[in-house]
């Protein structure tokens, strides 16, 4: 199976998350990629009739999918393999109507396609590394035992770490172990637009909004930091949190940070938030940014060698959603001109991920020379072992500078401060 038919394939794969199999068997199932030139695709229907269903029904579904998968916008054209003009095409539509499928049971059973339904965050696609061991955990044990172990679970840390991917690898097993869970995921901002819409209007629809929160197994709210500042939020969302906490229905929470941190935030929901677990996610090390790229290496049938491993691992820091686009963009590019995946495509793949090609020990060498000009102290001095309270603030300066600005593990920071990656936390 070459590379294309691989895209092909997860194609066809992400339509049956979306639509019945009966559905994409009928229209789909001996459809084909037919070419692609540079931002479009073609993809060749078995005849005219499938090639207008697919036009009029399941374009805006393809691109987006193909969006996902490639990492950027492609035009997707339709054409029909039986190669009949558009006159006989639209005769054909006009005498012959396409045999009713049968209703396929278990699609009637399947809910609506939504954000409740990315079946592609599991937890046995999550990379596990020091950074995200005990948030993934965490979220296991409570899909195990949900309202047992950990409630509320409150997961932080920067954006693009996972914390989603997390959310919906509960949800997905969940489901598996019990299938008559009521589940609800939302963002704070949905929930903030629908508590807004509810109070605007008539009383019963307010009613209907706290049956909507209120009455559910398990509550996954996305970014709740969102809700700091907004009073009117905060109070519902503090008697949502405490009908599902005293009704033994498990809560989880991620945010940008930790509950003490969230400006304006109510100290009785920062209190309640803090009353279970609280997991962080920080940025990957080098080693787990590895083992990332070759997940998605694996996933997206990309055949990478050792040192391109490590030159994208060495680049792409940071968060897994630049990692995942790196890699994307690399597949693509393969893909699209036909190469061998080098070290010089691997170069030109993340060029718009990593406009700065300087070495990363520059960066820290620089930073270094900046705090000491600063502080008026020698490079000796800052890596030192004094505690005068000028160095140690000139230290602190630096250690927050390489992790905030250069995006730095702690293991990292302390292998330049020749120190523990604690000591670098504990400040």
């Amino acid at each position: 199976m070459n590379i294309g038919e691989n895209l092909w394939h997860d194609i066809v794969e992400k339509l049956k998350e979306e639509f019945s199999e009966t559905t994409v068997g009928l229209w789909f199932g001996s459809a084909t990629i037919g070419s692609l030139d540079g931002d479009s695709v073609t993809i060749v229907a078995e005849d005219d009739f499938k090639k207008s269903i697919i036009e009029k029904k399941y374009l805006p579904v393809l691109e987006r999918m193909f969006e996902e998968l490639l990492g950027f916008k492609v035009e997707v054209r339709v054409d029909s393999a039986t190669g009949d003009s558009d006159a006989r095409s639209e005769e054909r539509l006009f005498v012959t109507s396409a045999p009713p499928a049968r209703p396929d049971p278990a699609a009637q059973e399947k809910p609506a396609a939504g954000p409740n339904l990315r079946s592609e965050y599991t937890f046995d696609n999550f990379v596990v590394g020091s950074s995200n061991q005990l948030a993934q955990a965490a979220a296991y044990a409570v899909a195990q035992h949900p309202a047992e172990l950990y409630n509320p679970l409150f997961l932080f840390g920067p954006s693009g770490l996972g914390k989603t991917h997390l959310l919906f690898a509960i949800m997905n097993e969940v489901r598996k172990l019990h299938p008559n869970f009521n589940i609800l995921y939302v963002t704070s901002e949905e929930f903030t637009n629908e508590l807004i819409d509810a109070l605007a209007l008539r009383q019963n629809r307010n009613l209907a909004f706290k049956e909507k929160y209120r009455n559910v197994d398990m509550l996954l709210v996305d970014d709740v930091h969102f809700i700091a500042g907004k009073y009117s939020v905060q109070e519902e969302f503090f008697h949502t949190f405490n009908a599902l906490y005293n009704e033994k229905k498990q809560i989880i929470l991620t945010s940008d940070r930790p509950p003490r941190d969230i400006s304006y935030l109510e100290s009785r929901l920062q209190t309640r938030f803090e009353s279970g677990l609280m997991a962080d996610i920080q940025p990957p090390d080098t080693e787990l940014r590895m083992a990332i790229i070759r997940k998605k290496a694996e996933e997206y049938k990309l055949s990478l060698s050792e040192d391109i491993v490590e030159y994208l691992a060495e680049r792409l820091r940071g968060n897994v959603r630049r990692i995942e686009g790196g890699v994307k963009k690399l597949r693509a590019m393969q893909f699209f001109e036909g190469k061998k995946i080098t070290l010089d495509l691997a170069r030109a793949a993340i060029a718009d991920f990593v406009p700065e090609e300087e070495p990363e020990h520059n960066k820290i060498e620089k930073t270094l020379d900046k705090v000491c000009d600063r502080y008026n102290i020698s490079r000796e001095t800052i890596l030192g072992k004094k505690r005068s309270s000028n160095v140690v603030l000139a230290r602190h300066t630096c250690m927050y500078i390489l992790r905030e600005g250069l995006e730095k593990t702690y293991e990292e920071i302390g292998a330049v401060f020749s120190c523990d990656h604690t000591t670098v936390i504990g400040g």
